[in-house]
């Protein structure tokens, strides 16, 4: 609700008139929740790759910087221009990546 205020309420020029119409709206929440339900597949993929081998803890750990930003980037294209729904987004995302984290220890611990 706050961002489609925001929106709603935006404008550039007094010139344009602001028209947001129901296909945009269903199509901008049908992509988030599509992009967020595979940034949640994260802990099943780290999983699965730790099972496999091919990823570590401490590899996950010692880029943990490279993928907060990229976790913002990815927030960032999949949300509208405001800071509030950027944060929302982000938040679960590095949640998730610490969770994988945790996971992946727990994998290489069990297989070893």
């Amino acid at each position: 609700p706050l961002t489609f205020r925001f929106l709603g309420t935006y404008q550039v020029s007094g010139e344009g008139q602001n028209l947001i119409s129901l296909d945009s709206y269903m199509s901008t929440l049908l992509l988030l929740s599509f992009m967020m339900g595979i940034m949640f597949e994260i802990p099943v993929l780290s999983w699965l790759l730790a099972r496999i081998g091919l990823l570590k803890a401490d590899f996950m750990r010692k880029y943990r910087r490279h993928a907060i930003v990229a976790i913002l980037i990815v927030s960032a294209v999949i949300t509208p221009t405001d800071i509030f729904t950027l944060s929302v987004v982000s938040l679960p995302i590095y949640l998730l990546y610490e969770a994988s984290i945790f996971i992946v220890q727990r994998t290489r611990g069990i297989s070893n």
